[in-house]
């Protein structure tokens, strides 16, 4: 699990707006195999200024203090959902290309079947997100702990 601390920038209508903390440091282990990698937290989800608007299940007040959690095993299943999908329908875009093509044009068919698994897989990825299925989440909990405690590494490697 990588859990990183936030604090509620704004609050309302069941959504939050949350803020990562700048001390986002844990045991030391954060790149080594096994490690969180909780300060690359932020990087998930390619914010500028670090600030996430997120479901608030929970009833969270501007100013409280949070952990935002991604479950193990998310990341992995967002990538497979994305590029499991992507390269999937690029090959069989390609092997129906060439399935189609005369002998003597099987790479423009391979390329042009290739292309169009490729525009299917944005069809199939912007549908799903139109729809609301999501590969993975960030789960929102109140942050209980002490303000001033590093982050704890959970990965087992603990300090």
């Amino acid at each position: 699990m990588i859990a990183v601390r936030a604090v509620v920038v704004r609050a309302g209508e069941g959504k939050i707006s949350a803020k990562l903390l700048e001390n986002q440091g844990g045991c030391g282990h954060c790149d080594e195999p096994g490690g969180c990698h909780a300060p690359q937290f932020a990087d998930l989800f390619k914010g500028g200024e670090h600030v996430f608007t997120l479901d608030d299940p929970i009833g969270l007040a501007e100013g409280e203090r949070v952990k935002l959690v991604v479950d193990d095993g998310q990341p992995l299943r967002a990538a497979l959902a994305s590029y499991g999908v992507g390269t999937a329908l690029v090959l069989v875009g390609a092997a129906f290309g060439v399935w189609l093509a005369p002998l003597a044009r099987a790479d423009i068919g391979a390329g042009i079947g290739a292309a169009l698994g490729a525009t299917a897989t944005v069809w199939v990825l912007q549908w799903r997100a139109r729809r609301g299925v999501q590969a993975w989440r960030v789960r929102v909990e109140r942050d209980d702990s002490d303000p001033d405690a590093a982050p704890v590494c959970r990965s087992g490697l603990g300090a």
